[in-house]
């Protein structure tokens, strides 16, 4: 059964909300007497003093009771009290909780990301004595790790270079400290495609993180 620790620390909450998977962030919700309203978070802020959560749909909630915010990262948790929060629409803005919950645990789901989505990242090989760079698509993610697809031509290249850096995201240089090793090959697609799991060395940075949300934000706009 997961354990879950007590975070009491703004600072702690703030990195750990920063580290939310850059889809299916979490949900809002408040439960009343009658009924209980759930709502999907589409976008967050982290900042300095306050976060900010968009979701899906307007707002519907009684500001005489609590709202409880869950994030799916370590689930964590915490409770806003009347005063706390604010509600505009479908954004709710508010001050850092003063405690919160989530898992001790670092056994973390990969998130996958929309099948139509074209976010793509330059891998740079560290087998080889020249330095050799591929693009890739990215199809999911976890703190430590991704799973990426690649047309099948690329297989040899891939059963010859098992390690990896991070040099570009979306076509903006960015480099990661995290060495990324390959774990698994499969066919996809009838064989057109190969995918590949990759497990990183470190934690991603919450840079990292935040320049695919950038990214994501895009392609709805885009989309719409």
């Amino acid at each position: 059964m997961d354990r879950y620790r007590l975070l009491a620390h703004k600072e702690e909450i703030a990195n750990m909300a920063r580290k939310a998977p850059v889809m299916e962030i979490g949900q809002i919700w408040q439960t009343l007497p009658v009924k209980r309203e759930v709502y999907v978070i589409k976008n967050m802020e982290v900042l300095k003093e306050a976060m900010i959560f968009k979701t899906t749909l307007p707002f519907e909630f009684d500001d005489q009771f609590p709202v409880y915010i869950k994030i799916n990262y370590k689930n964590l948790i915490f409770k806003l009290l009347p005063g706390d929060y604010r509600v505009f629409k479908n954004q709710l803005s508010c001050t850092y909780p003063k405690e919160a919950k989530a898992i001790e645990s670092r056994n973390l789901e990969r998130t996958s990301l929309p099948k139509k989505s074209n976010l793509h990242l330059t891998l740079r090989t560290l087998s080889a004595s020249t330095s050799l760079d591929i693009k890739v698509k990215l199809e999911n993610i976890s703190e430590l790790g991704i799973g990426i697809k690649v047309p099948s031509l690329n297989l040899e290249f891939f059963n010859r270079n098992s390690s990896f850096i991070i040099i570009q995201v979306c076509g903006h240089n960015w480099m990661e400290n995290a060495t990324l090793t390959v774990r698994h090959i499969h066919e996809k697609d009838n064989g057109a495609f190969i995918g590949i799991g990759m497990a990183a060395s470190l934690p991603f940075s919450d840079g990292f993180f935040q320049i695919l949300r950038s990214e994501i934000k895009k392609e709805r706009f885009i989309s719409t």
